[in-house]
């Protein structure tokens, strides 16, 4: 279950939610919170409403939508030539997750 809406996520994008796009809006959602319950490892959901979830779900989905103009790890600008994306896209997500992982495992 995604922490973010569509609509949210259609409005971090500059994007009007239509027929044709709404699948792949939600599908962005949807691998952005799977993402955040794999990093978060908890007993308990994370609470409705919960505004770090929120965010990340939002911030994450856009990179997702995204992720097509970068299907190989490089993103090409004129001006600059071709950037190599970064290999951790998520990494930075997860830490700022940390406040809401639940469990740590033991090494």
């Amino acid at each position: 279950m995604a922490y973010a809406t569509i609509d949210e996520l259609a409005a971090a994008l500059r994007v009007t939610v239509t027929a044709a796009n709404q699948a792949t809006l939600k599908a962005c959602l949807d691998a952005a919170a799977a993402e955040i319950d794999h990093a978060t490892d908890r007993v308990d959901p994370i609470a409705d409403g919960d505004a770090l979830a929120n965010r990340v779900n939002v911030l994450r989905g856009v990179e997702w939508f995204k992720s097509n103009d970068a299907a190989f790890g490089v993103i090409g600008f004129a001006e600059t030539g071709a950037l190599q994306a970064p290999k951790n896209t998520f990494a930075r997500h997860a830490a700022t997750l940390v406040v809401l992982k639940e469990q740590w495992g033991v090494a």
